[in-house]
Order: structure tokens, then sequence, then C-alpha cells
């Protein structure tokens, strides 16, 4: 005769818990968010304003300091020395530039660089009073530079998409708390891995994009960028020598005195 064997399911309660490191904003902050954009018009230099409302802009914990994460294709730089000046830092509401990897070359064009492109930690200098004052939003200002990107025969512009900023609170984890037991978490496959062990991150969400295109998610960002049209490429090297030319010739006739001093023409005046 074969024997039934009956499961039983259990319907009791969770029997155990890990803490995790990665948290959305606590409901007494769930009001938060950042909005992400460049300013206009871009040139060579893009900014990119994050802006977050300051009745809202409260950190969960004492101990959290606002963060501010950003991975760049290789079209766009960033230069770690701009961030060494204090009073820099100061007027882009910036604290520090915390980490920078990838590719760091400052002068080469976007064509010879073998680098995917960079990433780079920011901490944001928060206001510590977020209510009261008499403004109703708060920016943060993170400086980038353009790379020269290859000519284009068909438009003097190109659009580059740019993930958008990671934002988030870095916390330090009560004391006790034993992340390396939990075997479900995963360390160091980010931006986590350039905090300490016992770090804990509450998530600031973006605000709701309002996209001219189909990305309307917030994830990306649209970056119009002045390319050369290769159908005017050759007039540059010839434009280039005729401005080069007169100045030259401008400098030899002044040094040649040509016109005459200030001085000399103010003692013809009085003859």
């Amino acid at each position: 005769m074969c024997e039934m064997l009956t499961v039983i399911p259990y319907l009791g309660g969770t029997m155990f818990s890990f803490p995790s490191r990665h948290h959305p904003l606590p409901a007494a902050a769930s009001k938060l968010s950042f909005a992400a954009a460049f300013q206009q018009p871009t040139g060579l230099h893009p900014k990119l304003d994050l802006t977050f409302p300051v009745d809202a802009l409260s950190p969960p914990q004492p101990s959290c300091v606002l963060h501010a994460y950003m991975t760049l294709p290789s079209a766009l730089f960033i230069d770690r020395y701009q961030f060494s000046d204090e009073l820099f830092l100061e007027s882009q509401n910036l604290a520090a530039l915390r980490a920078l990897s990838g590719e760091q070359d400052l002068e080469a064009p976007d064509w010879v660089v073998d680098s995917w492109g960079s990433a780079a930690l920011f901490e944001l200098a928060h206001p510590r009073v977020s209510k009261g004052g008499d403004e109703s939003t708060w920016t943060a200002t993170i400086p980038t530079h353009l790379r020269y990107v290859k000519p284009s025969n068909a438009s003097s512009t190109s659009t580059l998409s740019i993930p958008a900023p990671v934002v988030f609170w870095a916390c330090n984890a009560d004391e006790g708390t034993k992340f390396k037991v939990n075997p479900f978490d995963r360390e160091n496959l980010g931006y986590d891995g350039l905090f300490g062990t016992k770090t804990m991150f509450y998530h600031v969400p973006p605000a709701p994009a309002k996209a001219d295109g189909d990305i309307e998610n917030g994830l990306l960002l649209d970056l119009d960028v002045p390319v050369l049209n290769s159908r005017f490429a050759g007039w540059v090297p010839m434009a280039t020598l005729a401005v080069v030319l007169a100045g030259f010739t401008w400098v030899i006739w002044k040094l040649a005195g040509g016109g005459g001093s200030p001085a000399a023409k103010e003692a013809k005046k009085k003859q």
C-alpha cells in the first residue's frame, strides 16, 4: 500500500528578517523629489541644476547627508580641479566632489576617448534649515564640460542622452546593525561601494518629467550640444588664416608707429 504524505503549509508570520541598505523615503519626507535640467543655452560648458522643494528638504535622520551620483557619457566630463575651490563649491551649493572614476582627460576629443565615460559622486550642501525662508526651491548646480564631438553633415547640433543623476541621503546605520549577515545583500555593485559598510541609503525620487519626446519618466536627460557642420568645414581653415593674418598685420602696423601714440596725436591737435 502507498502511504500518503500530507504537507501542511506554515501560515504564520515571517520567522526571520535582514536589514536592508536601500530604502524609499519615510512617510514624513515622502513629498521630497528633485528636478534635473541643464541650464539654457548649454554651450560648451553645460551646467546641470538639481532643484528641490525647500519645505520638504529635511533629512530622514540627523546623520544623513545629501548626495548625487552622476553617470556621464564620453562626450561630457568633470574637471576635478574646479572643485578644490571652497568659494566655487559654495556658489554652486556643493560640499565636495567625493569620487570620480572613468575618463578624466581634459583635452581629448570624443572620438579618441576609449572609455565609456565617467562617474562622479557629489555631496550637496543642502540647507540645514528647510522651513521659514523666502525661497520655495533650493538648487545645486553641477558644472560639466563638453568634448569636441564628431562633425555632422546634416546639422549643427547633436543630441546626447544622459542618465539622470541618482539622488539619495547617506545615513549612518543604527549601532548593532549587521548588514554582512544578509544573504540577499550584494555589496559594492555601484556607488554604495564608495561608502562604509554601515551606511543606509534613502533614495529621493525624480519629479515627474515634462518631456517633449518619448521619455517621460525622468530617467534620461536630452542635451543638445553644438557640433561642426562638415558642409562648412572647408571654410574654417581659410577663415582662421584670414583672422590670424589680419591680427598680425594690425600688430606690425602698431609696432611700426602706424597712427602714432595717443600723446603724439594730442600734441598735434594743440599745434
